[in-house]
């Protein structure tokens, strides 16, 4: 028996060893995520997307959540607000989004998330409405657009207009126009969507700022410890769990997060992808005491679809371990079905070979009998 055994475990080792190789060379340096999808959650922006994209199918990565917190709660109100007179005085339209400034540009890093304005989502051919008030004078303004990872700047002159205008930016399937516009104090930048999907408007770099990269772009007498404890929101990963999910097989497993120790506010939860395809996030717990329990889908208008790692082997394309595992679980059923039948037969064998000794020995004593009979009735003969 142990030399049945024998083959299967040989087998075994060779599966795990090639998924270990597999592993090795579909793995490449890490890189910057660019794709997210972000979301107003009360007096909160969750920023969501996969920390290495794009996301390939057998490669280390890890869901990204970045949490931050407008000054002063700003952004609160782009949920709930009630509409203001515009700056002509006159009531805004049904479809039309304000948003509030903070009170001063200086104690503001225009880098994070929403750190000047956020919009709730506007619809197709809806618009979103940012007035420049005098505290931002004299300084850049970066902004992006959700779902679609538009990108642009509004570069605020120190002087006042006269009158104030409306300055007019078109968000397009895959940039805005103009993506570089020049505003005074007292203009209005008004976005509209010319998306066949709802989008959201946030000020701030697309990419997650960490510390070293906002010490470099903000005022030098912030410095670091300031510039988180105003914006990002830390010390959440005892609080949030992640449940991460594979869409077209419906399974599912909760993470916890990590926070990332050089960048605060960043959550991480490492996992390998093991099939393409879209994922779901759920992140639940509490944000400060507050309940949360929010999903996110992967898709062409979120964050990036896992890819099959065939897309980036050349010049061979590799099985990918999903398929050797496979390959690797038939084989094993296989042999297994094998050494059974083989049990089975060797069974069957040893059953008959014992009932063929006893017959003969059975058919030899009868011989012996009959000749002993014979002999018995010759004599008496």
């Amino acid at each position: 028996m142990p030399a049945k055994r024998y083959l299967p475990t040989r087998i075994q080792s060779v599966a795990i060893l090639l998924t270990a190789v597999v592993g090795i060379l579909t793995a490449t340096p890490a890189s910057t995520a660019f794709a997210h999808e972000g979301r107003a959650v009360g007096n909160y922006i969750l920023v969501v997307g996969f920390l290495q994209e794009p996301a390939y199918e057998g490669q280390l990565n890890a869901v990204s959540l970045v949490v931050t917190k407008p000054p002063d709660e700003a952004t609160s109100q782009t949920q709930d607000a009630k509409p203001e007179d515009d700056h002509h005085g006159n009531q805004p339209a049904a479809d039309h989004h304000h948003a509030d400034t903070p009170t001063t540009a200086e104690a503001t890093d225009v880098t994070v998330h929403g750190a000047i304005f956020t919009s709730a989502q506007i619809g197709m051919d809806e618009e979103f409405e940012f007035e420049i008030t005098e505290e931002l004078g004299g300084i850049e303004i970066p902004y992006h657009v959700h779902p679609g990872d538009q990108e642009g700047v509004i570069a605020v002159s120190t002087k006042k207009a006269d009158h104030g205008h409306d300055r007019s930016i078109e968000i397009m399937d895959d940039h805005a126009v103009p993506d570089r516009i020049e505003v005074m104090i007292g203009d209005t930048v008004v976005w509209e969507n010319q998306e066949a999907h709802a989008a959201v408007v946030m000020s701030g770099t697309l990419s997650p700022v960490t510390i070293d990269m906002a010490a470099q772009m903000v005022n030098d007498t912030l410095d670091d410890e300031t510039i988180v404890a105003r914006d990002r929101v830390t010390g959440l990963a005892s609080s949030l769990q992640v449940e991460i999910s594979h869409i077209p097989t419906a399974v599912s497993r909760v993470l916890p997060l990590t926070e990332l120790v050089d960048d605060p506010g960043h959550y991480v939860a490492e996992f390998v992808p093991t099939a393409p395809g879209d994922y779901r996030v759920r992140f639940f717990g509490s944000i400060e005491g507050n309940a949360i329990d929010e999903t996110f889908d992967s898709g062409p208008d979120t964050y990036d679809t896992v890819i099959a790692s065939d897309a980036i082997q050349f010049p061979v394309v590799l099985e990918s371990n999903r398929e050797i595992q496979n390959a690797t679980r038939g084989a094993l059923d296989a042999v297994q079905d094998l050494e059974n039948d083989l049990e089975a037969t060797s069974s069957d064998a040893s059953t008959g070979m014992i009932i063929g000794i006893v017959g003969i020995l059975f058919g030899t004593i009868a011989i012996g009998i009959s000749v002993y009979a014979i002999t018995i009735a010759r004599r008496r003969n």
